[in-house]
């Protein structure tokens, strides 16, 4: 993706084109004013930037849409947006039309047909973004749509303030969303995270949450407080008190228990107990639930009690502060064991008696913080104590359930099979046992096998996701991916003799800065002074990027806009500094000239765009200056001021 050119039309249908040359440097040459950084936010703005970024002037009083013409690798794309209606930051809807031989639509044909989302979506394929997403930060809105053209574009544009900026080395980086974007970002555009890799990132957070609401679903199926349990030894507690079971409480295994009760009920009785074991045992066991609710209450009492203490603690310790705080100033007078009682303990003079007031303050002060301290050390005993107590009172209303429920089925029992012989009534509650006992085992056995089996699969799919998304694998591929790129770096600046390029050139691709080799380890751009080092490593870094983004056709617009490059040497209204030597001046002609072998290393795929006030007079300078406007030319025709106005309704 290159640029053909740039538009502008106002509301008489006027329009401005701004040409340029592709697979070519392209050298924007005028005064200050003239609009040449507004290239830079006319080529964001229609490459779907939300927030207008216009300079107020003759452009957002005359302009009425903006447009770009795109070549594609088989194709042209036009893209036009209108201004931003009054009051109104930005808009939404979008002109965008393919086609091979397409041209510069005029302004009668300006119709908005998708929105800016849509035109970065399309304009992404078209160059090569793969559908991707990224779940690693749910709280931020960019994370839920993955690398876009727009996250591209700001590895293209080098703003004026941006070139020479020692902290920040990428368009945009000191918005406080943009630097996560392209960390989040660039090792995708760089080929080290295939276009799926966001999509198995979120795989694996799902994964790892369905893991844990497995975990958690399997451990309540076999909580022994569980409904389960409750009812299997509900079950039990009944067929003791018919004489089916000898132990009056199932043993600690679920599955023996389940086992047993089932080997219980289906043995044959040969001799009933006889009717005063069976009141016998129903009395114990409605004693039971009595002990169990006598108990639970002797519980509630105590963790009661307990958390009054706490209070009564805690209270104390915030009333214990403040002298505590009032007496710590007396921790400034230093003291020890051989003070003399008659010495002053704040300027040092003799006292005629001896003042003992300091030493008991002191007493004081460390009384009052070993009964803090002793607060302090109960909290933990008192938490482990209330958490005791919670446990006890869940396995004894567990108990309490189970006796209950099996007071409850004798008692219905008793009322439905009342005229039932012995043996008939203990028959049919062995068989109400046995079908309850079927359908528990059928019931759990189905779910424990289904939570393990979630369980394992959830794992295995984390352990599987885990292993292909090792974070360390991928920031080893990361940085040797940027081999080629600090390399560039690092015989380039050799070429321009730029400082602090002997033990090699870095970018760093979390930190989003070019660093430096040194004895001591990695400094980054910031350290290093001279204006003429900011821009240089800028400059290269980014050829450097777009160099390597060519040779492996990556998915970022083969096109580089450099704001300014000269200012540090020529700057446009001072020659004061050491930047503005004549020594020093040379070094900007080398570094167009390093740009220009680049560009045409590369051709035709890559297109660098430079706006700036110098003109060499070298053959190859003039050769790629493209349009040379002065101060009768500008970026805005002058006569569109004469007739400005609101920009039309869209159509």
């Amino acid at each position: 993706m290159q640029l053909l050119a740039l538009v502008l039309y106002n509301a008489n249908g006027d329009r401005r084109l701004i040409h340029f040359r592709t697979g070519a440097l392209n050298v924007v040459s005028g005064p200050s004013a003239s609009g040449k950084s507004t290239l830079l936010d006319i080529f964001e703005y229609c490459t779907g930037r939300k927030t207008v970024t216009f300079p107020i002037g003759p452009m957002t009083e005359s302009v009425s849409w903006y447009a770009a013409l795109f070549q594609l690798e088989r194709t042209r794309a036009f893209v036009a947006r209108p201004a931003p209606e009054p009051g109104r930051k930005t808009a939404e809807k979008v002109m965008l039309k393919f086609g091979r031989d397409l041209e510069v639509l005029p302004y009668s044909d300006l119709t908005p047909n998708t929105d800016r989302h849509t035109l970065r979506q399309r304009l992404g394929r078209f160059i090569g973004i793969e559908e991707n997403f990224s779940a690693t930060n749910p709280r931020r809105s960019h994370s839920n749509v993955g690398a876009h053209i727009g996250h591209a574009a700001m590895l293209c544009l080098q703003g004026q303030s941006e070139i020479a900026d020692k902290n920040h080395l990428f368009h945009r980086q000191s918005d406080w969303n943009v630097a996560p974007a392209l960390r989040e970002t660039l090792p995708y555009f760089l080929g080290v995270a295939p276009h799926d890799q966001a999509r198995k990132h979120a795989q694996l957070n799902a994964a790892r949450s369905r893991l844990g609401q497995a975990k958690k679903d399997l451990v309540q199926a076999q909580d022994p407080n569980g409904l389960a349990h409750i009812t299997l030894a509900a079950l039990w507690h009944e067929a003791h008190t018919l004489n089916l079971v000898p132990a009056p409480d199932p043993p600690d295994g679920y599955v023996q228990a389940m086992q047993t009760l089932q080997e219980a009920v289906l043995a044959p009785v040969t001799t009933p107990a006889p009717d005063h074991e069976e009141d016998q045992r129903k009395l114990d066991l409605e004693r039971t639930c009595a002990d169990l609710r006598e108990q639970l209450r002797a519980l509630a009492a105590d963790r009661r009690l307990l958390l009054a203490q706490t209070a009564a603690t805690d209270d104390y310790a915030t009333s214990a502060h403040i002298p505590r705080d009032r007496l710590a100033s007396l921790a400034l007078v230093p003291h020890s064991q051989d003070d003399d009682a008659s010495t002053c303990a704040l300027c040092g003079s003799v006292l005629p008696q001896p003042d003992p007031t300091v030493d008991a303050l002191r007493k004081s002060l460390d009384h009052i913080q070993r009964q803090i301290n002793g607060i302090d050390a109960m909290r933990p005993v008192r938490r482990a104590a209330l958490e005791d107590l919670h446990k006890q009172a869940t396995r004894l209303r567990s108990r309490l359930r189970a006796a209950e429920h099996a007071v409850q089925a004798l008692t219905q029992e008793d009322h439905a099979n009342g005229q039932l012989s012995r043996t008939d009534r203990i028959n049919f509650a062995r068989g109400r046992i046995h079908g309850m006992l079927s359908a528990l085992q059928q019931t759990t056995g189905a779910d424990l096998a289904r939570l393990t089996q979630a369980r394992d699969t959830a794992r295995s799919t984390v352990d599987a996701l885990e292993a292909e998304l090792d974070p360390s694998k991928a920031h080893e591929e990361l940085l040797a991916r940027l081999v080629p790129v600090n390399r560039d770096i690092t015989l380039w600046a050799h070429q321009l003799q730029l400082e602090h390029c002997d033990q090699g050139i870095y970018l760093n691709p979390t930190k989003l800065a070019v660093e430096f080799g040194v004895r001591a380890g990695r400094l980054p751009l910031s350290r290093v002074g001279s204006g003429r080092n900011w821009v240089g490593y800028h400059v290269l870094a980014h050829l450097a990027l777009h160099r390597y983004f060519v040779r492996q056709r990556r998915p970022v617009p083969h096109i580089l806009f450099l704001d300014q490059p000269s200012q540090v040497w020529f700057p446009p209204s001072s020659h004061d500094g050491d930047d503005q030597t004549d020594m020093d001046k040379p070094a900007a002609p080398e570094l167009f000239k390093l740009i220009h072998e680049v560009v045409k290393e590369l051709a035709p795929n890559l297109q660098v765009i430079i706006c700036d006030h110098v003109d060499f007079p070298t053959p190859w300078f003039q050769e790629a200056v493209v349009h040379r406007w002065n101060h009768s030319e500008k970026l805005v025709p002058g006569h569109w001021a004469d007739t400005a106005g609101s920009p039309q309704p869209l159509p």
